[in-house]
Formats: C-alpha cells, sequence, structure tokens
C-alpha cells in the first residue's frame, strides 16, 4: 500500500496481517492478533472491551508492553472471540518486532476494521 493510498484512507500507516500472542489487561486474557500496524491493532479477545477502555497489552513473541485504548469492538464471531480495534497512546515502531515489514504482499485488506 502506497503513502498516498494510506492517506486517502485515513490511515497513518500501513496494515500487515500477523498473528502474534497477546497478554491482555486489566484482566489477564490471552489473546492474538489478525492485523498490525504502528498505531495499533485489530486483536481477537474472549472479551468484549468496550470502547474507550485502557488496555495493556504484552507481547509474548518479545515481552515488550505498551498502553492502548479500544476503539471499536466487533461482534462475537462464532469461535468465542471478538474483533477489537486498539489504538496505542503512542506510535511504536519496535513493539511488534519483526513481525512488522513493510511488504506490500502481507498488507491487510482496505475494508477490514481496525484502528486508524
Amino acid at each position: 500500500m502506497s503513502w498516498e493510498e494510506m492517506a486517502r484512507e485515513g490511515r497513518r500507516s500501513p496494515r500487515i496481517v500477523a498473528r502474534i500472542p497477546l497478554d491482555v489487561q486489566p484482566i489477564q486474557e490471552a489473546c492474538t492478533t489478525a492485523v498490525i500496524n504502528l498505531h495499533g491493532a485489530l486483536i481477537l479477545s474472549p472479551v468484549p472491551w468496550p470502547s474507550g477502555t485502557i488496555l495493556n497489552i504484552k507481547n509474548r513473541k518479545n515481552e515488550r508492553c505498551i498502553r492502548a485504548r479500544v476503539v471499536w469492538t466487533g461482534p462475537e464471531e462464532g469461535s468465542g472471540s471478538y474483533k477489537l480495534g486498539v489504538e496505542f497512546e503512542a506510535p511504536e515502531s519496535g513493539f511488534w518486532g519483526d513481525e512488522y515489514s513493510l511488504k506490500p504482499v502481507q498488507t491487510a485488506d482496505a475494508n477490514d476494521n481496525e484502528s486508524r
């Protein structure tokens, strides 16, 4: 995805499809990502956290932690998981580690609901 396409869609950074295991608090919950970017992620959670909830997220692959706010909560997916759009308090290039690369073949579809 080019920077022009991201600007047209209102995106600040490219979205990458990635499955990264996470621990999410205030209640310890195991979650995973579906899509990531420098400003947040679309995560799959067993808890339908409401918009505005502040979460402490730990990347279980590299043990890094970050604070994020839920900006969107989707319906239950039938698998017991809810899609959550989360936005980091500040952009963080190192939080995703090697999982975040700007390879165009890995960018997510523009129709995904995820934090901007």
